[in-house]
């Protein structure tokens, strides 16, 4: 029994005639004779009746628990699952749908962002022998003590392929409004093209930073158990983009370019410590405080300056940084600084690609790009595949432009 996971997003599921669109990608892979498990999120965004944003609209959240928010936003997949039922029953196929507990997805109790434990698909695959087609709820599990949870944004992806690793599918479709991944949001560089294939760990660098076609963590997970993600168009029959292991990639030389993606985000921040006293460890207890408080940091550099002093800078999302300076302020005797800069209005532009690593003078040709043309460098993060330059947050788009010409034009 071939078993494809087929998930779909909320411009998929918000009204009848988007829903017949997803109503043809699932009936066409019934018609081949595969099994469906179809996974679906919230009808429509805010203001749509039932769509997540539009139910947290019509309670004070800040009177109901976090507990009680993922009852509430669980609703609208509850919600899809039974209307496409009905719609899809009505046009005569045998279908049924799972609760919240049947899906199998445990999570732990971290509220509103939880993260998976455990899945077994015992429940849907024993409704897979009666049903051709089967309705999940997406973006959500239960915890340990069977209170319901949510997985957080783009949990629906993640739940997805998380069914399809308990469930062994064969294929995880992922469908948007989107007909694949590009080499850049087209939307910014309107000669971005649509790859046919990307490496796991491409895709995960891409999505981690700031490409919003899948969630990190379903690529995460679809990496760990080798899972092939679809990404494609709910509009379209096309073939979208095939998200595959990385030695597949490689063996059968199906990356077309040398550089995958290029991305940017506008969202971080700069801080740096002058001055700080270098014969203490108050690097290390920095980090161990911003991890207390939930806080990532995205690059970290510190430098000697003399009489017994360094500089350290840290880049982090803008949101942290009122908890950042707050730990800083707390280890103001330790830390000895002469003094606290903290720089807003920072973004990124990332170039990715597993070509980096086998090809000389990447980086030199990035740096020399964005400073010919007046970006100005402030910091620099960079792995086998991935080349990340932190610039003004204004230059963010035009870096993105810049850059694909450079190396994709």
């Amino acid at each position: 029994m071939k078993i494809i996971v087929q998930k779909f997003g909320g411009t998929s599921t918000r009204s009848i005639e988007t829903r017949e669109h997803m109503y043809k990608n699932i009936i066409r892979e019934h018609d081949k004779g595969n099994k469906v498990v179809a996974v679906v999120s919230a009808m429509g965004r805010y203001d749509d009746p039932y769509a997540t944003d539009t139910l947290l609209s019509i309670v004070h959240t800040d009177q109901l628990t976090d507990e009680e928010i993922d009852r509430l936003t669980s609703i609208g997949e509850t919600i899809s699952t039974l209307v496409v039922k009905s719609e899809l029953a009505k046009k005569g196929y045998v279908v049924d749908t799972v609760t919240n507990a049947e899906l199998g997805i445990l999570t732990d109790s971290h509220h509103q962002n939880a993260t998976i434990t455990t899945v077994e698909g015992k429940h849907i695959l024993d409704k897979l022998k009666n049903a051709d087609i089967v309705i999940c709820p997406g973006f959500q599990g239960y915890s340990q003590n069977g209170k319901i949870t949510t997985l957080g944004r783009g949990g629906s992806d993640l739940s997805a392929v998380a069914i399809g690793v308990a469930i062994d599918a064969n294929e995880v479709e992922i469908y948007s409004d989107v007909n694949g991944i590009y080499t850049a949001d087209p939307r910014i560089v309107p000669d971005a093209m649509k790859l046919n294939y990307i490496s796991y760990s491409e895709m995960l660098e891409l999505s981690k930073n700031g490409a919003k076609v899948l969630n990190h963590r379903c690529v995460q997970l679809a990496a760990k158990h080798d899972i092939v993600i679809h990404a494609r168009s709910s509009f379209d029959e096309s073939q979208g983009t095939y998200v595959l292991g990385d030695e597949k990639i490689m063996k059968d030389h199906l990356n077309q370019f040398i550089i995958s993606g290029i991305t940017g985000s506008q969202n971080e921040a700069r801080i740096t410590l002058v001055g700080v006293d270098a014969k203490v460890n108050g690097a290390g207890e920095l980090f161990e405080k911003i991890a207390d408080a939930n806080v990532n940091v995205n690059v970290f550099s510190q430098a000697l300056v003399g009489g017994g002093r360094m500089d350290i800078s840290l880049i982090i999302n803008d949101k942290d940084v009122p908890a950042v300076v707050e730990v800083i302020n707390d280890l103001k005797e330790t830390l000895q600084a002469k003094k606290t800069i903290v720089r807003g209005n920072i973004g990124k532009v990332a170039v990715i690609g597993v070509g980096i690593k086998n090809n000389k003078g990447m980086f030199q040709k990035v740096y020399n790009t964005l400073m010919s043309h007046d970006i100005n460098v402030e910091m620099t993060s960079c792995s086998e595949i991935n080349i990340s330059c932190y610039i003004d947050r204004d230059d963010v788009k035009r870096a993105q432009v810049l850059l694909h010409e450079a190396f994709l034009g």
